[in-house]
């Protein structure tokens, strides 16, 4: 069930008729079973998976927090059979494919009938939201959890379930075992989110999305209208993606649940790091904590540089391999790590004074909108030649005027199509200076923003695409 359809507008606004009149035991039964109904309401085989992975991690947490002595085999057991889910359905046709293709340069008998395997939707998401619960009762930050449906709904809460953010067991499950309440302003705001995340989706991304699709499907292309397409899909992929995630938390606030933030304005990022601090925070916050941190401390011992800048590529390693089983997206994961790495080195040798001069910040923030939209083609483009063909093509080379003036106008109406994300990035750098949080103009301004908002939706283009982290 996606978001942008009336099917899922039913099911919520049945969800909260219903959630509403149950104490707190009855409402997280009704939401388990109508988690389970939203996840397997195309593929009911779906679940059978995310409950196995459900039961193996109830379990494997009981048996740590009553057999201590077993803990780390237990966490490992976790460990493995969680990623041996992940890794088959998400990897292991990509494998199979590279060892038939590596078979036939070697001029080795291969084979042509290779494995077509059906990726479940967010698999990667409550995958990882899984394991957070196992890793944090083997530390000791949280004890397991005797109730079974509780621990359930934690992993297949229907808002974040497809493409988050991913929650952590021991700031989300502390919500699920305590009363929910909802006041006026949480409406308000919610409902004002809800309406902006369905705008960004119809009317920025799907727009976006056509003009970036016309231009990689070019056969010829020239530097201006290569790099007019990289910009489509950046803007694309961020006002998609946040969409859903804004979605998301209007959807859970509505039921009495917050989440964790996922975006923080990315495009005004000065550097890489900054911009992983801003863009899919709950991904790159995990990495950070469990597998970074353990990473460095164990290669500290050799330096902290050489800690910090192999567990920095071994992590945006797998930050790109997380996103899909494709060499784009282990080059995008690579990418992004050493931009981090050279904006680390040049950063001691760049003198302070430039480095955090205000009026600098400008054409940093342009400098690193810049390099993400590398990162975007690496994401968006599977193809390796179609990526060295767009970052070999030279702006000097002779284009036709007639090609200029294309990628004028479709720059334009990108550009056009995401003014109003630079205008809330704005607003909420600025606008919470002018405007109280709890005033009546505030109020006032939400519900005419809102019904623009609502009218450019229902004037959109009829024909709408899935959000693009299903398939992640």
């Amino acid at each position: 069930m996606i978001f942008h359809s009336l099917d899922f507008l039913l099911f919520f606004l049945f969800v909260l008729a219903v959630y509403w009149q149950l104490g707190r035991r009855a409402q997280n039964l009704f939401l388990l079973g109508m988690s389970y109904f939203f996840y397997g309401y195309v593929h009911p085989w779906f679940l059978y998976l995310i409950f196995a992975s459900t039961v193996v991690d109830y379990f494997c947490g009981l048996t740590i927090a009553r057999h201590p002595e077993k803990k780390r085999f237990v966490l490992w057991f976790s460990i493995v059979s969680n990623l041996t889910f992940l890794c088959y359905f998400k990897y292991f046709g990509f494998f199979v494919d590279n060892v038939a293709e590596l078979l036939h340069l070697l001029g080795l008998p291969s084979f042509t009938n290779t494995l077509d395997i059906f990726l479940p939707v967010g698999i990667s998401f409550y995958t990882f939201q899984s394991m957070s619960y196992i890793i944090d009762v083997y530390a000791g930050r949280l004890k397991a959890r005797e109730n079974f449906f509780e621990f359930a709904l934690f992993v297949v809460f229907f808002p974040q379930l497809v493409a988050g953010p991913i929650e952590r067991a021991i700031t989300f499950l502390p919500q699920i075992e305590k009363e929910r309440s909802i006041s006026a302003t949480d409406v308000r705001d919610a409902l004002f989110l809800l309406v902006w995340g369905f705008f960004k989706k119809l009317v920025i991304a799907d727009n976006v999305a056509y003009i970036a699709n016309k231009l990689f499907a070019l056969e010829e292309t020239t530097f201006a209208l290569a790099w007019t397409g990289v910009f489509a899909f950046g803007v694309q992929v961020y006002a998609d993606f946040s969409a859903y995630t804004d979605i998301a938390h209007a959807s859970a606030r509505l039921i009495g649940f917050k989440l964790s933030p996922n975006f923080n304005h990315p495009f005004i990022a000065a550097s890489p790091a900054e911009f992983w601090k801003r863009w899919h925070i709950s991904l790159s916050s995990y990495i950070q904590d469990y597998i970074f941190l353990p990473l460095y401390f164990r290669f500290r011992t050799r330096g902290v540089r050489y800690a910090v800048e192999k567990g920095l590529l071994i992590t945006f390693f797998l930050i790109g391999l997380w996103h899909g089983a494709g060499w784009n997206f282990i080059l995008f994961g690579i990418y992004h790590g050493m931009l981090v790495i050279v904006y680390d080195r040049c950063k001691v040798v760049t003198p302070i004074g430039i480095r955090e001069n205000p009026w600098m910040r400008p054409f940093q923030i342009l400098l690193m909108f810049s390099l993400a939209n590398v990162g975007f083609l690496l994401f968006r483009e599977s193809e390796m030649d179609y990526i060295l063909r767009h970052l070999t093509l030279s702006p000097l080379a002779a284009t036709g005027e007639l090609q200029w003036r294309a990628a004028c106008f479709l720059f334009g109406q990108a550009l056009f199509f995401s003014l109003p994300l630079w205008i809330h990035t704005a607003y909420a750098h600025m606008g919470h200076r002018l405007i109280p949080a709890e005033s009546w103009f505030r109020t006032f301004l939400q519900v005419m923003v809102s019904a623009a908002m609502f009218l450019a939706i229902l004037v959109a283009r009829g024909d709408s695409e899935e959000f693009i982290y299903f398939q992640f």
